[in-house]
């Protein structure tokens, strides 16, 4: 949990710094690395990770079509496997978030 949340306050002070590209590696590190034993992380990464991920598209369109390539991915996992309630989390985290740019 404690790299989540140093890996987010990175993320952000990127942004701030107007490092657009290094801050969509970390908001994407912190979408690949859950904590699934830890369920506050889940929660951490999209209340926080996700939302931040989501304001950062709005300034830096690649942080936007990142996200959707990676929604797109979740999506068609969701169809072809077994239902995930993590992985249908993030889709609906995920929709919420793009659905706001339209």
């Amino acid at each position: 949990m404690e790299q989540l949340k140093e890996t987010y306050i990175r993320a952000c002070q990127l942004v701030v710094q107007g490092n657009y590209p290094d801050a969509l590696e970390a908001f994407v590190w912190l979408h690949d690395n859950p904590v699934p034993d830890e369920p506050i992380s889940e929660v951490f990464r999209r209340a926080c990770g996700f939302q931040a991920w989501g304001l950062l598209g709005r300034v830096y369109a690649p942080a936007r079509e990142r996200m959707q390539e990676i929604l797109s991915l979740k999506v068609a996992s969701m169809k072809t496997g077994k239902p995930d309630k993590a992985i249908a989390s993030d889709i609906f985290v995920m929709k919420g978030i793009l659905a706001s740019f339209a």
